[in-house]
């Protein structure tokens, strides 16, 4: 409490805070502030673990491609290695050497003259989609398969529509216990 005078009178006045409780670390203002700090590491750390499957294509050697729709033109002729940063990226040309993206829908209409690393959302090889080399998924959800692919499908995925073969192909991880 606080004592006031004024004029020979002594009055006690009772000064309450706004808020009732405890503070939260320190106050609005440092609890504010840690967690903006929080939220900011967060995002920083999972912006580098998306990137990181893109970065260790580059520390290849692999040339770096990004934007939102990648297109290779049918007549197009990229030469590789080369590595796909994007949302969809659609192949329509001929890609001469390997290939990496990391994306959310992969089209390959063209023809890739090499290894094909992917870490996508849904992977289609149309009819005319041709891989000479082999095919490795990163978590991939559908892998629809319609095209040639000379080399092998490896890696994580869930489901496959493979037109190369008379029964259908899932890919599954022995259940750990």
């Amino acid at each position: 409490m606080d004592v006031e005078k004024a004029e020979g009178y002594v009055a006690e006045i009772d000064v309450t805070k706004s808020g009732n409780g405890k503070k939260l670390l320190g106050g609005c203002g440092c609890g504010c502030l840690l967690i903006i700090l929080v939220l900011g590491g967060l995002g920083y750390w999972a912006y580098n673990s998306m990137t990181a499957y893109v970065r260790d294509f580059e520390d290849q050697g692999y040339a770096r491609v990004d934007g939102q729709q990648i297109t290779i033109a049918q007549n197009e002729i990229v030469e590789g290695p080369v590595v796909y940063f994007g949302q969809q990226i659609t192949i329509h040309g001929t890609i001469n050497g390997d290939v990496a993206a990391m994306c959310q829908q992969l089209t390959i209409e063209g023809t890739i003259n090499g290894n094909v690393d992917v870490f996508a959302q849904m992977v289609e090889i149309l009819e005319t989609g041709v891989i000479t080399g082999n095919f490795h998924a990163e978590g991939v959800q559908l892998l629809q398969n319609n095209g040639d692919i000379r080399g092998e499908i490896t890696g994580e995925y869930q489901l496959v529509k493979n037109s190369q073969q008379t029964e259908p192909a899932l890919k599954t991880e022995p259940a750990t216990e």
